[in-house]
């Protein structure tokens, strides 16, 4: 809600009888002029009005800059009467509608109106987004932070002791970048596995030593939050996190069962290959295709992995970062590039060589890994079907087939990876502070 500001200004010269009317307000591309405004933050950044001079067809003829104009003040003052209009503030004692007028305690009540009606422009959006899930968006209190390795994010808060009266996960947790809910080709697939890894090494994919091939479907996953009491001696503060994850794990595993069991197993078929990215970044994906062996009374699931995503997100709906563009598009990275030139270029090197591969999908995994450079292990198996029972391993399992070590290779690719990432979220940020 911080960039928010939903209303657009601008007041024109009288050109005809109605545009003598002080409320007539018109918005035009290209008499729009970008200014920061003291009622926001610093950082922050609104829209201010123009006075049209000349011919509305001819911007050229736009007197842009005058020495003798207060661009600051007026852009403060349109804003306040247009909050004085939409009746988010009041004017108090008789101030007159001028800048030089404003004193201090009306400026402060502009900043601090500014910020409650943002606050409830992003509440009812929130509101609208979480409707189909039945959510309760009650306050919008918590800030959001923004840092370059942000692995953790806040998604619940409650007692710990009191199981979930709703009916999704309610569980005390936090979102980790260490911990997934994926499909991954099962160890007996051989051929898919040959295939995969075989590819992934002649793209230099510098997620071979972490990842395994895999299709998120619900990452960031969840880890649970330990709040204990700091009278705890350290025994104590052993035994009670050791009680909390394994409270959290019956909660976790209990929905994702409920996920699970409504969608049978299924087949997939890598034939094809995708790109996306732009001038910092490029991926390469192979489309995993899938459908049922024996369509049944699944015949209505266009995609068994995308109906799948959307039981899961159902049961963990604060893991919807799978479809931050609106919809969920199933996909099985093959490498990561410097550009999406680049990406398309080994696509179209691979694609000329490889050999279609299918496997069966009979159950997901929960994966974890420990620190950034640890490899994602099986946490869980999560079978599809009815009577599906979650099994959980303690310590994690690695997948047969992949690498004992991170060679020397991938990790020069890795941490080239991180570089670029690194220079591009910094270049967003400056452009966000600009």
């Amino acid at each position: 809600s911080r960039n928010s500001i939903p209303h657009l200004l601008q007041y024109h010269t009288p050109q005809t009888s109605t545009d003598t009317d002080p409320h007539h307000l018109t918005v035009s591309l290209n008499n729009l002029l970008w200014m920061k405004l003291s009622l926001l933050k610093p950082s922050s950044t609104a829209l201010c009005c123009l006075y049209r001079h000349r011919s509305p067809l001819a911007p050229s003829n736009l007197r842009m800059t005058r020495p003798e104009k207060d661009w600051f003040s007026d852009g403060r003052e349109a804003a306040r009467q247009l909050k004085l209009e939409l009746g988010i503030s009041t004017a108090k004692g008789g101030i007159e509608a001028c800048p030089e007028s404003v004193d201090l305690s009306l400026e402060k009540d502009m900043r601090r109106s500014a910020m409650e009606f943002g606050r409830a422009v992003a509440r009812a959006l929130l509101d609208q987004m979480t409707a189909d899930n039945e959510l309760e968006v009650d306050t919008l209190s918590a800030s959001i932070a923004l840092s370059e390795n942000d692995d953790t994010a806040t998604t619940n808060s409650g007692d710990q002791n009191e199981p979930s009266k709703r009916g999704h996960f309610d569980f005390p947790s936090q979102k980790s970048h260490c911990v997934t809910i994926c499909m991954v080709p099962p160890s007996t697939a051989k051929s898919a596995w040959s295939r995969l890894t075989s590819a992934r090494k002649a793209c230099r994919d510098p997620g071979f030593y972490r990842w395994p091939p895999h299709v998120n479907l619900l990452y960031p996953f969840l880890e649970p939050i330990f709040n204990i009491d700091g009278s705890l001696d350290g025994t104590s503060v052993v035994t009670r996190k050791h009680e909390i994850r394994n409270q959290f794990m019956d909660e976790v595993t209990k929905h994702l069962s409920n996920a699970a069991k409504q969608v049978m197993p299924f087949d997939v078929s890598l034939d094809s290959f995708g790109c996306f990215g732009g001038k910092s970044r490029g991926v390469l994906w192979s489309n995993p295709k899938c459908h049922y062996s024996s369509m049944g009374n699944n015949a209505k699931d266009a995609d068994p992995l995308v109906h799948l995503q959307n039981m899961l997100e159902t049961q963990f709906p604060m893991c919807n970062d799978q479809r931050k563009q609106g919809s969920f598009t199933p996909h099985m990275t093959i490498s990561h590039y410097a550009n999406l030139s680049d990406a398309i270029e080994a696509k179209d090197k691979l694609q000329s060589t490889w050999e279609p591969v299918s496997f069966h999908v009979s159950e997901l995994y929960m994966l974890q890994r420990t620190g950034d450079d640890g490899q994602f292990k099986v946490a869980a198996t999560i079978p599809l079907g009815p009577g599906s029972i979650v099994k959980i391993h303690d310590p994690p399992m690695s997948f047969p087939d992949m690498p004992l070590v991170e060679e020397e290779w991938i990790r020069d690719e890795r941490m080239q990876m991180k570089d670029r990432r690194k220079r591009s979220f910094k270049g967003k940020r400056r452009k966000q502070v600009e």
